[in-house]
């Protein structure tokens, strides 16, 4: 009897634990990662004028999306630091819509009269009316096609973004255009044409990281970039 109850105990618990192995692995709503670029260029702009790194942290839940993302220059310059939070709602038609608050603290390496370098901090954090830009952000993905507008209001001067994008099996094409800030002379002008390849490569069966290169092409400004990108 006592044998007979060990066995069916015995075969209980392997139904037990083979019915756990088959639940599904929950995903973690946190997602972290870093990007090494050889430069920052935004919008057709370049920022930095420096190889970067590009750090970012996101929490998603349910469709909607909190995050931090910054950008940190090799060598410093008035632009070459960004660090940014965003939060945006995906509805299930592929709509999405957002928030973007981007943060210059406008860091610059002055020497001192005992010939050392230290950094002079322009704007800190809190000083929000001088170091902070705000964005509404809007973006439509229907298949492999995306369209996004984008309203910069505090410090923006009401610019405006559009851009277009469609995803071919190997590489993704992309069409912009704004005013104000992204312009030479404040018109409503194209200024970021552009082809970007990727690839992923895998490490372990559980790792990989991307590479990309894009080729970037400001007509407004008459500028062509070409960036190179690894993501972590």
């Amino acid at each position: 009897m006592k044998k007979s109850k060990f066995i069916t105990l015995l075969f209980l618990s392997f139904i037990v634990v083979s019915l756990e192995a088959e639940e599904p692995v929950k995903e973690s709503p946190f997602a972290f990662g870093a990007d090494l670029v050889s430069r920052y260029v935004f919008r057709g702009l370049d920022y930095g004028d420096s190889p970067a790194i590009q750090p970012a942290f996101t929490f998603s839940k349910k469709g909607f999306t909190l995050g931090a993302w910054g950008s940190y220059a090799f060598i410093a310059t008035p632009t070459g630091i960004e660090a940014d939070l965003f939060t945006s709602y995906e509805f299930d038609f592929g709509l999405s819509a957002g928030i973007t608050d981007y943060y210059f603290p406008d860091e610059r390496l002055t020497i001192n009269p005992d010939s050392t370098i230290s950094p002079v901090r322009k704007g800190t954090y809190f000083d929000y009316a001088n170091t902070h830009y705000d964005e509404l952000n809007l973006s439509q993905s229907i298949k492999n096609f995306t369209f996004a507008a984008n309203w910069g209001f505090h410090n923006m001067d009401n610019a405006l973004y559009f851009e277009a994008g469609y995803e071919f099996k190997w590489i993704d094409v992309f069409l912009g255009g704004g005013n104000k800030m992204y312009t030479m002379n404040g018109n409503f002008n194209i200024v970021n044409i552009g082809v970007k390849a990727s690839k992923e490569i895998s490490i372990t069966k559980k790792y990989a990281f991307g590479i990309s290169s894009s080729v970037i092409f400001n007509p407004d400004a008459e500028q062509v970039h070409l960036v190179f990108a690894l993501s972590l």
